[in-house]
């Protein structure tokens, strides 16, 4: 996530009700109309007919009834005549030349705090040209944004490397010796976790190619024998819950990344106030601060104990 998924977006099962994004035409002088879609391709949105249903418009569109939910940003699948809904995804937004948080967060009609929670900014953020943004779905009732094809943003020539002392609360992690053995030994789920740092951010990914914050957890426990669901807020119901002053590392902690008093983000608590995610907006797996960091902590609501104490002690 986010983060964020937005990780897909509340992060839903593609921990993506916040993560999507696209360039639009431009809000506040109406309902925006249903989503255009180039000639040849699948279309981006559909409007519900009577009658309709979302396993029928799921099953349509090649899609599961969570997947649909997840990209609409719902919580159940009643629908109803007129609805549009998104039937696909859509690729992430890059900032154009004069666009601010302010424009975006009306063009594609979400809040810019949810547009700032979906990609892990702070709230003093200043968007540059060609910073590339995660998008979340709209809210019940908000027509999905109209794709359009934009030029791509002209990159200047690269300046000359400059060290940067990393800032404070940011854990960059050691790199491992040429011949470190990648693979973690079997029970090892620390091991199996850090050695995903790195990977990169894919909203929806599952695989150690790329991976949303979901994903990441499926990828840990997995091989454990661990059977957890896919997205992040019904990972949140799995398990015992643990309140902050007892967690202990591989924990599973929550965060309501969007304000809306829902789970949108997951991590795996490491120990000492350290947990690993996938954030959107590092673009990879990395290991953040948790109840110190000035982000995180406010938006933690949350933590289960999935792991067994035999588990647990075997990634001590």
């Amino acid at each position: 996530m986010s983060m964020s998924a937005r990780c897909l977006l509340p992060l839903t099962l593609l921990t993506l009700a916040s993560w999507a994004g696209a360039a639009i035409t431009t809000a506040g002088a109406g309902p925006l109309p249903p989503a255009a879609s180039a000639p040849g391709e699948a279309p981006l949105t559909v409007t519900v007919q009577p009658g309709d249903t979302a396993f029928g418009l799921a099953r349509a569109h090649g899609l599961s009834v969570e997947v649909l939910l997840a990209l609409n940003g719902l919580s159940g699948p009643e629908l109803r005549a007129g609805q549009v809904l998104r039937v696909r995804e859509v690729p992430p937004y890059t900032v154009q030349p004069g666009e601010t948080l302010y424009s975006l967060a009306r063009r594609f009609g979400v809040s810019v705090d949810v547009l700032l929670a979906a990609n892990t900014l702070p709230t003093d953020t200043v968007l540059r040209a060609g910073q590339v943004l995660l998008v979340p779905a709209p809210g019940p009732g908000v027509p999905a944004p109209v794709v359009a094809v934009q030029a791509p943003v002209p990159v200047a020539p690269p300046l000359p490397a400059v060290p940067v002392a990393p800032a404070p609360d940011v854990l960059v992690p050691e790199p491992l010796p040429a011949d470190a053995v990648a693979v973690p030994p079997p029970g090892d789920w620390r091991g199996a976790a850090l050695a995903l740092l790195g990977v990169p951010y894919v909203y929806g990914g599952t695989t150690p190619t790329g991976l949303d914050c979901s994903g990441l957890v499926l990828q840990v426990f997995a091989p454990l024998g661990l059977s957890l669901p896919r997205r992040s807020a019904d990972q949140a119901q799995v398990g015992e819950p643990v309140s902050p002053g007892e967690l202990q590392p591989g924990d599973l902690v929550f965060f309501d990344t969007e304000g809306r008093g829902a789970v949108t983000h997951v991590g795996i608590y490491l120990g000492e106030d350290e947990f690993v995610n996938a954030n959107s907006y590092r673009g990879q797996v990395v290991v953040d601060r948790l109840l110190s960091d000035r982000y995180w902590a406010p938006r933690l609501v949350g933590a289960r104990r999935v792991l067994s104490p035999t588990t647990y002690a075997a990634g001590r």
